[in-house]
């Protein structure tokens, strides 16, 4: 096995429906590590505390680590939700963090919504701010994904960003695919805000007039190995979790409730980029 699969996770709902089948699935891979968005079509902070506890057993009982949370804050647009109805969301996450023994939570930073240029950037960075204290008073962290929102615009809005809000308790978790559906290079986006990554998610895809089709890692305009090539040079030991997007996309409703077709599509992506990795030069491992 090569030594970046040691560090290689999946996000649960991309490998299965239910949680018992995402943990079994994500050890039949041969992975030590899982992150988690969704359970049984639900959002993981919907989950009664009762199975939150199961699964908090069940996943150091399966030898498997949670390297982070996703969570829906600043998924949306700024003026659908207020700051208080944000943290309280974000705190309810924190909490998860903190039982699952997950050391991070991705957050975005809003889609602009009605508010004019100036006012969008100047409300998710008070946003942003307001979430690292929150993060800090629980000594815990939020990733800042390049998706939706001011700062996953493009690579020069990212770093203006992190330079405003990054620090030990806000980082940024570099999502590989997403300059496919947003028009940006991926490795620009990166070597943008390569002080503050502290994440990364895995998945490819081709741009079309109306968003993008994924694809298995390594054959879309991603540029997945050279994204990896240019954050594992300055961090070799990065944290990276598969996201494929094959039979999953919940930010379209897109969910597969058939766990053993969504092992077999995780499989193909790890196997893809295993042939990826092999294939580049460059890539420290």
């Amino acid at each position: 096995m090569s030594p970046w699969r040691d560090r290689l996770a999946v996000i649960g709902d991309e490998c299965g429906f239910t949680w018992p089948e995402q943990v079994a699935n994500a050890r039949a891979l041969e992975l030590n590590s899982i992150e988690l968005r969704s359970v049984g079509g639900r959002s993981l902070d919907e989950l009664p505390r009762a199975e939150v506890d199961a699964l908090a057993k069940a996943l150091p009982d399966a030898g498997l680590a949670v390297v982070a949370l996703d969570s829906p804050v600043g998924a949306g647009r700024i003026t659908d939700t207020t700051l208080e109805e944000d943290l309280a969301v974000a705190e309810r996450w924190l909490e998860l963090a903190g039982r699952l023994g997950a050391p991070s939570v991705r957050v975005m930073s809003y889609a602009q919504g009605e508010l004019r240029a100036q006012a969008w950037h100047a409300e998710a960075i008070r946003r942003l701010l307001a979430l690292r204290e929150l993060a800090a008073r629980h000594g815990s962290r939020f990733l800042h994904e390049n998706c939706v929102g001011w700062g996953g615009r493009d690579a020069e809005s990212a770093r203006l960003l992190m330079d405003e809000v990054g620090d030990e308790h806000l980082a940024f978790l570099m999502d590989t695919g997403n300059g496919a559906w947003y028009g940006y290079d991926s490795v620009a986006m990166a070597e943008a805000v390569l002080p503050h990554i502290r994440h990364v998610h895995i998945k490819d895809a081709h741009p079309r007039e109306s968003g993008a089709e994924p694809c298995l890692p390594g054959l879309g305009s991603g540029r997945v190995a050279d994204t990896l090539a240019a954050v594992l040079s300055a961090y070799p030991d990065m944290t990276l979790s598969l996201e494929p997007h094959l039979l999953v996309q919940p930010h379209l409703g897109i969910r597969c409730e058939d766990s053993e077709a969504l092992r077999q599509s995780v499989g193909a992506c790890i196997r893809s980029l295993e042939h990826l990795m092999e294939r580049s030069e460059g890539v420290s491992t």
